[in-house]
């Protein structure tokens, strides 16, 4: 991957870029480990130096397994040929297992020293702020004037003690493992596999892992005697079990002598009105004192002094317990016994990045958010892409149809000889609709007939002499179409009971029905009253018949005019109005 600047020096456009390589070239929008804690990762390096030696371990976190790791000395560190050497095969240990990150974390357990902070900013609420200000300005809150802060790098370690007269102290660790973390950093990056450094303090990462060593005295003060090669940290507990002080005595080339031991534990014990609190001795080192606790033993005969033994973890040596403390998930730790061992773990006081990646390194790549919004930028682009190339292709392939389509082969001379059939084709469909017009069946003579059969019912008592049928249309010039009068004129004799037949004959409904029923058994649409515009109307006359001749019933006959009391007329009147479908069409044809 090209060089990476620091984004102060690049203009807007430059910064875009140059996170677009960093996007395209690097794992740091799909990996979250770039991200996270050391001690979070599921595949984990802890390396502990102590001195006399470099102890290092593997540990699987879902496994819950922790294996030898690679063989470390001070000559390898020193020998960069070698360390890269080393730095390779980690690596390609660490993905052998299919693991996508490795988490580096450093137990410094060759030094440990502690520097007072200053008197007024003695405030147990500003301690937020005093963590923050010892990583980036410590000379601002560290009582020696003296300190440079490109040599050591300090901590604040807070004393929860009720009543407590100090309420931190500052925990120094020197630098000269920082050029390490960073050399295991380029190498993840190089190879583009997030590992992620930690450097933590052997003796506070030891100390949160008291509460599971340790069988307290209740309602009695403890110091806890932590053994290193090169130093020991005493670390005083009230009778609440909250951290009052932890110092250091560092060891000369000789050893410690013990009566530095014993004085430093009894001046303490003694400034802090410790009466005969219990010793608890934890030999965190291969080499440590085996007669420790008996000289401590009969220096302090009336407090109970005991050495403990952490349980033992397959792949661990007992003197080395922080590795398996340090990576213990803070859900699964047993009920805190005080304040201290609460904060400790939970606040992560004791599990402070003593060797932190510098500031200008993190803020040269860019934040999480910032590589998922320019994923999701890089996902909505190529979206875009896809859409406008898949709308393209649409738009071509309908093109494409249309283009295939007859219409698209345009002829002027066939669109005129088409033109011209059309033309010819509409005039013969005007005059085939003219015809058909005048041909509708208006009045045919078998209707007309059935019609009348249908007026007059058998031995109904009427007897016809004269039967008229004519049709002619309305004076309606200057209309498309005309309306026209269908009129029927009967005369006849009639009896008695005759005279019924020709009264319903001669209402609304009764000459309507007559109409109706024709219409059904003829299927002749030009009887039915109820299509288009058209209206019955009927008159009926009736007059005594001035040759009758009554006879007796017997001596009736149907053609004897003389035997019927009553002559009538008829008359039968059926409009059909302009607007009717059977309107005629007054144009001539086309």
């Amino acid at each position: 991957m090209a060089h990476i600047q620091h984004p102060a020096s690049l203009n807007a456009l430059q910064k875009y870029r140059q996170a677009r390589t960093i996007l395209r070239q690097t794992s740091r929008a799909s990996n979250p480990a770039w991200y996270q804690d050391a001690l979070n990762l599921n595949f984990q390096l802890h390396l502990r130096p102590d001195g006399s030696q470099i102890s290092c371990f593997y540990f699987n976190h879902k496994k819950a397994q922790w294996t030898a790791g690679p063989s470390l000395t001070d000559d390898i560190l020193r020998d960069a040929s070698k360390l890269e050497a080393s730095l390779t095969e980690i690596l390609k240990y660490a993905r052998a297992d299919k693991n996508t990150s490795l988490g580096v974390i450093l137990h410094i357990a060759d030094e440990f020293a502690t520097t007072e902070l200053k008197r007024e900013l003695n405030n147990p609420a500003a301690l937020p702020e005093l963590r923050e200000t010892a990583t980036h300005n410590p000379a601002s809150i560290i009582e020696d004037a003296s300190i440079s802060a490109d040599q050591a790098s300090w901590r604040v370690l807070p004393y929860p003690a009720a009543g407590a007269e100090v309420m931190a102290t500052a925990v120094t660790i020197s630098l000269k493992y920082a050029d390490l973390l960073t050399t295991f950093r380029h190498a993840g990056e190089k190879a583009n596999f997030p590992v992620i450094t930690k450097a933590l303090s052997a003796p506070l990462v030891a100390m949160i892992g008291l509460p599971q060593l340790l069988k307290f005295t209740p309602g009695k003060a403890f110091v806890a005697v932590l053994q290193y090669d090169w130093f020991t940290a005493l670390a005083f507990f009230n009778e609440h079990a909250d951290l009052r002080l932890i110092r250091t005595l560092q060891h000369q080339s000789h050893g410690l002598p013990e009566r530095s031991r014993r004085r430093a534990i009894a001046t303490s014990s003694a400034a802090l009105e410790f009466v005969d609190p219990d010793l608890f001795i934890m030999p965190l080192s291969m080499n440590a004192d085996s007669e420790l606790e008996e000289n401590l033993s009969l220096a302090f005969s009336t407090s109970r002094v005991e050495v403990v033994k952490p349980t033992p973890i397959d792949g661990i040596p007992s003197w080395c317990p922080e590795p398996a403390i340090a990576a213990i998930s803070t859900s699964n730790e047993s009920q805190p016994i005080s304040t201290t061992f609460t904060i400790l773990r939970s606040e992560k006081w004791a599990l402070q990045d003593f060797l932190p990646s510098r500031q200008e390194a993190i803020e040269t790549y860019p934040r999480r958010s910032e590589m998922r919004l320019l994923s999701l930028l890089r996902l909505a682009r190529a979206a875009i892409l896809v859409f406008t190339f898949l709308g393209i292709a649409y738009f071509a392939w309908g093109m494409l149809n249309i283009a295939r389509q007859p219409e698209w082969s345009f002829n002027l001379f066939e669109a005129e000889m088409l033109k011209g059939r059309l033309a010819s084709l509409t005039v013969e469909r005007q005059k085939a609709a003219h015809w058909d017009n005048l041909l509708e069946d208006r009045s045919k003579v078998w209707t007309s007939m059935e019609w009348l059969s249908r007026l007059f019912p058998e031995n109904g008592g009427m007897l016809i002499k004269g039967y008229s049928h004519s049709a002619r249309p309305d004076n309606n010039a200057g209309q498309a179409k005309v309306g026209f009068v269908k009129e029927w004129k009967i005369s006849g004799f009639a009896r008695d009971e005759a005279l019924t037949t020709l009264n319903k004959l001669n209402t609304r409904d009764g000459i309507n029905a007559h109409f109706a029923s024709v219409a059904r058994a003829t299927h002749n649409s030009a009887f039915d009253p109820a299509i288009g515009n058209r209206s019955i109307s009927v008159n009926v006359r009736t007059q005594e018949n001035s040759s009758f001749k009554p006879v007796a019933p017997e001596d009736l006959s149907v053609a004897d005019t003389s035997t019927y009391p009553y002559t009538f007329d008829l008359t039968i009147t059926q409009r059909f109005e302009a607007t009717d479908p059977m309107a005629l069409t007054v144009p001539k044809a086309p």
